[in-house]
């Protein structure tokens, strides 16, 4: 066998299965341009964005001592609060004043059409976070303002409430001077700087989280749909001759399923073959 040989064989097999991942890429490419016509259409970025910031939300309850050491009625139940959190995110994001089933409200159907207090939600995720942020420094700035949403976004910074209690009480009073009581002053400032710290760790959090199942939920439904559009079809292809046993459909499901999961990267696998073949 000479090196000819080999490299003849290389590119038979190279050519062989260059032919079925052009077919996966094009696959790949179909399935991508019906999910974000799907996603434009009815709006499925702005519906998930505000589905994971109230899910956000209502994953913290506040005990009722928190509230009563900043001078809060205590709550008849948790959802109250989650609702008051709601409104004030929206307003020091938007502007706008929201009644209380807004929260509960899902997004227009209509892609053309957003209401003011759904706009935080039209946003990239990253420019999303970038308006919450600012909300979360101007609760922090003026808690007396703001408490439910200041007491959500501290939720957990300090076990015993103390940040919470210390900082809701001089945020309301004129900065202790350094040079009358230093001690005091560096308290109120650390205490500042770890609330702060805190909320812009728990805000990552939820980027990091929303962003990771935004991008495996595509991901997912990329896969399953070129696989629904391989086996569509392989089925069309096969019509005249349709497999008559079980058997053959569980294959034909197999290989649908094999396919649709490396559409995705049949795009980078033909680009690495054709470099094979023309020996770059």
């Amino acid at each position: 066998m000479t090196p000819e040989d080999v490299y003849n064989a290389i590119d038979r097999f190279t050519s062989f299965i260059l032919r079925y991942a052009i077919t996966l890429a094009a696959i790949s490419a179909l399935s991508m341009a019906l999910i974000e016509t799907f996603k434009a259409l009815f709006s499925w970025r702005d519906r998930f964005h505000k589905q994971r910031v109230r899910d956000w939300i209502r994953s913290v309850n506040i005990p009722p001592e928190a509230l009563m050491a900043i001078g809060r009625p205590p709550l008849v139940n948790h959802s109250d609060f989650h609702v008051r959190v709601y409104s004030q995110l929206i307003r020091l994001t938007t502007g706008e004043t929201v009644d209380p089933s807004a929260m509960g409200k899902s997004i227009e159907w209509t892609p053309w059409v957003v209401s003011p207090d759904n706009a935080l939600f039209a946003l990239e995720l990253e420019k999303m976070m970038g308006q919450i942020q600012d909300a979360a420094d101007a609760a922090l700035g003026h808690p007396d303002i703001n408490p439910e949403l200041y007491l959500f976004l501290g939720a957990g910074a300090c076990p015993d409430n103390d940040d919470y209690i210390h900082w809701f009480t001089w945020a309301q009073q004129p900065p202790a001077s350094t040079a009358t009581d230093p001690a005091h002053a560096k308290r109120q400032a650390d205490t500042y700087a770890r609330l702060r710290q805190f909320i812009r760790r728990r805000l990552d959090a939820f980027q990091l989280t929303a962003g990771y199942r935004w991008q495996t939920g595509n991901q997912v439904a990329s896969v399953l749909l070129g696989a629904v559009a391989l086996f569509g079809f392989l089925v069309y292809l096969a019509r005249t001759n349709l497999p008559q046993d079980p058997l053959g459909w569980v294959i034909l499901i197999v290989v649908s399923l094999a396919g649709g999961i490396m559409a995705p990267v049949a795009k980078d696998l033909v680009i690495a073959l054709k470099r094979v073949r023309s020996g770059g």
